[in-house]
């Protein structure tokens, strides 16, 4: 059965499943339901248990009217590591590196998506935390991947997104889901100062250090085929942002569903409001149409944000709407306006080749103020699946700007860019 997450998380491929026909099934239990968002099928990383790791390659390559294209080719890896449960208690280690291969290319033809601030190849310690787990009740504290609306793993370069983070989780009431957290730092492709270092908070948002976000959340799903949750955060001196979404499946037959999404996502500022003005009001519908008969996946989803700031920045990751996309996302537009996006997937077993899948999105965001703001974006992925430890992911996006001005006041220029990323886990 297709699991529709209601903390919207991680967005990348077009607007489609990367699932096999076994996840549509006719079992009665009650699952959360997975609302399909282009970032997010790609993006997810799946936490591994007791002795695991992955060795990944990848290529990407980006290209900018007016300015010198880039690149970079990497191979990266990690080994993971649980201990066994003692009185409820384990330890958690993993070690992360990232390997230049192209150490002689011009550092300013590099692509930095990859490295560290300076392009270079690095390692580091991203997993180490105490996990604690008695009945229903789970308490992480330390280094971790966190799976929420507005923080992230977010993977789709070479090392994902972590955090240093204090986390709960309660399942004690049936179909009730309780969480909350403290995020002090993160480490990764998107911490904004160094993919390398675990970095304040503050930092990676762009402002003073502050001392961390506190979030809290509920998720239900005692109604069949409905699931329901609210998510609160608090980021300190800058503001609190409410999250909700709920998300409604209907399974025809053992390889046909629908399902609807729909989201709310508001930022106020608070405290000192040390980064800018808050006031986003972005609502959000989804709806996916999925026949795993003849493989294929139909996706179409729709954001607007009325507040007077546009939709809010503050994503530690892929970003929580439904509209987000490879590059794009509904906040690059800096004030009120609207996205949508078109997709359709392709799995290729209905043709009798298993693991091959095809995916295609077209997507438009745009300022509520005519001429303001307005691009496209038009993505394609294909992913194979060599085996259960063995896949390839390729992607190309191309962006093209209608209207819109950089920081320096000048028009925004249209840009591709496509990159291969192979794993292999063991």
């Amino acid at each position: 059965m297709n699991k529709i997450a209601l903390n919207t998380i991680t967005l990348m491929i077009m607007s489609i499943n990367i699932y096999s026909k076994e996840n549509i099934s006719t079992v009665n239990k009650q699952e959360q339901i997975k609302i399909t968002t282009v970032r997010g099928v790609v993006g997810n990383n799946d936490p591994l248990m007791h002795t695991r790791g992955q060795v990944r390659a990848g290529y990407i390559y980006f290209n900018e009217n007016g300015a010198p294209s880039n690149s970079a080719y990497a191979l990266a890896g990690h080994i993971h590591f649980d201990t066994k449960r003692w009185y409820g208690f384990q330890v958690g280690l993993s070690a992360y590196g990232v390997l230049n291969l192209a150490t002689n290319q011009n550092p300013l033809n590099v692509n930095p998506d990859f490295f560290d601030a300076h392009g270079d190849s690095f390692a580091q310690l991203t997993e180490a935390y105490l996990d604690g787990k008695w009945g229903e009740t789970e308490v992480k504290l330390g280094r971790q991947i966190l799976d929420t609306p507005h923080a992230d793993s977010d993977d789709i370069r070479m090392i994902p997104n972590y955090f240093e983070a204090y986390t709960i989780t309660d399942k004690s009431i049936k179909d009730l889901t309780l969480s909350a957290g403290y995020i002090t730092k993160m480490v990764g492709w998107e911490n904004g100062v160094d993919a390398q270092k675990f970095v304040n908070i503050g930092e990676t948002l762009g402002t003073d250090d502050i001392d961390g976000i506190v979030y809290a959340s509920v998720s239900y799903e005692g109604i069949k085929d409905i699931s329901l949750s609210l998510w609160y955060y608090n980021y300190q001196d800058i503001a609190n942002v409410l999250y909700a979404e709920l998300g409604y499946e209907k399974t025809f037959n053992a390889y046909s569903s629908l399902t609807l999404g729909l989201q709310y996502d508001g930022s106020q500022e608070s405290g000192a409001a040390k980064l800018w003005a808050q006031y986003a009001q972005t609502y959000g519908i989804s709806m996916e149409l999925a026949s795993e008969a003849i493989g294929v996946h139909v996706l179409a989803a729709y954001n607007k944000d009325t507040g007077s700031t546009g939709a809010t920045g503050l994503n530690l990751g892929g970003g929580a709407l439904f509209t987000s996309m490879e590059d794009q996302t509904l906040d690059a537009v800096g004030m009120a306006g609207e996205a949508w996006i078109l997709g359709a997937g392709y799995h290729f077993y209905a043709i009798g080749i298993d693991g091959l899948n095809l995916g295609l999105a077209l997507g438009s965001f745009k300022s509520a103020q005519n001429n303001e703001y307005e691009s496209k974006e038009l993505d394609v992925v294909l992913e194979y699946s060599f085996s259960t430890s063995m896949s390839l992911t390729a992607a190309y996006a191309d962006v093209t700007f209608y209207a819109g001005i950089d920081e320096n006041n000048q028009a925004l220029q249209n840009y591709n860019q496509f990159r291969i990323i192979g794993n292999y886990n063991f």
